[in-house]
């Protein structure tokens, strides 16, 4: 079961676009010491090859297989994007996990991740939340 910390929670983001997004995400991930300088080029190149949106105005941004190099360990960073930030293709995402995972770590989080927040009225609630402990609870409600 995934376990959400403050720490990991970024609040009240804004993003032009969502190359800007994976931008914000990526920094954070290097900040917490998750992934070398560089991992943008990797999570912006999975992004181009294949969106990384899961549906209910979530996206999931991580690294192409040939840039795992750039992970040092597994972690991730979750953001609220209140306004939306558009995804391409009419999407528009409120919520951004970004992951830094080493060969495929990812997926166990990922299902994690889908079964939390799969449906648009949760996440309408966690892009409406004011407060870190808010999102926290709204993200852990089963």
């Amino acid at each position: 079961m995934l376990k959400l910390t403050e720490d990991a929670l970024h609040l009240q983001c804004r993003a032009a676009n969502k190359n800007q997004a994976i931008e914000i995400a990526a920094k954070a991930l290097e900040q917490s010491g998750y992934v070398k300088p560089g991992f943008i080029n990797g999570m912006l190149a999975r992004e181009k090859s294949v969106s990384t949106y899961i549906g209910a105005g979530i996206a999931f941004p991580h690294c192409a297989k040939e840039n795992l190099d750039q992970v040092i360990k597994t972690g991730y960073q979750v953001f609220q994007f209140p306004n939306g930030v558009s995804w391409g293709a009419g999407k528009v995402v409120f919520v951004v996990v970004a992951v830094a995972a080493t060969e495929n770590e990812h997926i166990p989080l990922l299902a994690d991740i889908a079964n939390l927040l799969g449906d648009e009225v949760k996440t309408t609630l966690l892009a409406n939340a004011k407060t870190k402990q808010e999102f926290i609870e709204q993200f852990e409600k089963a």
